[in-house]
Formats: C-alpha cells, structure tokens, sequence
C-alpha cells in the first residue's frame, strides 16, 4: 500500500484601492436650483413663460430689439369692480393723436401718444397704462400687431372673450384698430365703441 501526500500552496491576492478626492458639482441650472434664472427674473423667456410682471409671454424676438426682447400679457382683462372684465371706449372722437404705427414693438409710443392728446379718463389706453400688474408701471395698449399677435397666442395666454378688443393704433380722427379673439379678425371701428383691453408690456 502506497500512501499519496499532496502539498497545497495557498496564494493571497492583496488589492490596492486609491480613494480619488470629492468633487462638488454643485447643483446643475434647472435642476431644483433655487437660485437659477428664470423668465420673470431675468432669465431667457418662451412664449408661455410668466414674465417679470405676473403677466404671459406673447411673443419673442430672434434678437434684442431697441424696445426689448420680449411681450408680455396681463393674466387678466381690465376689469372695474366686481365685473369679469370691462368694455371701454378707445375715447378722443374727432382727435387726431398720431398713435397710428401697427407694428410690434410700437405699442408704448402709441400710447404715450394717446394719453399726450387725450385727457379723457376710463379710455382704453389710459385703463392699460394704470395697470400696475407685478408692481411695473410701463404697461401700455398693445399696437394692432401686437394685438393679433396674442390673438395667434391666446392658448399659451388664455382669459379672453370670445369678442372684441381695442388696439392703439389710430386709423384716422374717428377709427381706431381692433381685434377680434376667437376668429381672429381685425379691423377698424368709431372710437366711441366699447370694446374690452388688455394690457401688455415689453422688456
């Protein structure tokens, strides 16, 4: 009988692990940062967007433009007392007052303008540069432009009646622009009449 002895040789394996130092990434923007801008404090804007004002972008500009970038609208029409909204006159029948641009962007001067002429109180332009929405003061009534184009943006908006609304761009001594929300439609009408407003502003 022949007796086998096997010899084990047991091999220990040793690892080295190198700890690397921490790095703090921070938090990333947008991602729960309080501190990150956004559209009502000076960030970039989207139509959409709750702007500085309380109000809703409207419109962006592709560049930086002499009277801003972007416009935005009042959350909600003007309104006098416990009404929903309120229809007033465009005012200063027989008044020429020169507020006659149309294009975006040119909707404060036309009221400077209006309110330079016309002394009349509750008109449209006066009723939207009174607005002090978000605690601004440079609120004014949208140009025929920048009427229709809340009217392309009323979803992203909303709050308006299916009806009309006073631009302030002038046709003549008697006529002044307006807008008609729900079908789109614009056009010119005597200043006497009562349509509703809302109040926009441009930064």
């Amino acid at each position: 009988s022949t007796t086998s002895t096997t010899s084990t040789t047991s091999t220990t394996s040793t690892t080295s692990t190198t700890t690397l130092p921490r790095v703090n990434l921070g938090v990333m923007p947008g991602a729960g940062d309080p501190t990150a801008l956004t559209c009502a404090k000076s960030g970039t804007c989207k139509v959409g967007d709750v702007g500085p004002g309380g109000g809703k972008v409207f419109y962006v500009a592709p560049t930086q433009q002499t009277w801003g970038r972007y416009l935005e609208a009042a959350p909600t029409d003007y309104k006098k007392g416990t009404d929903a909204r309120t229809q007033v006159e465009w005012g200063c029948i027989r008044t020429r007052t020169g507020a006659t641009d149309t294009a975006i962007g040119t909707g404060k001067a036309n009221t400077a303008a209006i309110l330079e002429k016309c002394s009349e109180s509750g008109i449209a332009a006066r009723v939207a540069a009174d607005y002090r929405g978000g605690g601004k003061s440079d609120w004014f009534l949208p140009s025929k432009n920048e009427l229709n184009q809340m009217s392309d943006q009323e979803p992203a908006i909303g709050g308006f009646a299916a009806d009309f609304y006073w631009s302030s761009s002038e046709s003549d001594a008697n006529y002044a622009g307006y807008q008609i929300f729900g079908d789109g439609n614009q056009g010119n009408f005597i200043k006497v009449s009562t349509y509703y407003v809302r109040p926009v502003r441009a930064f």
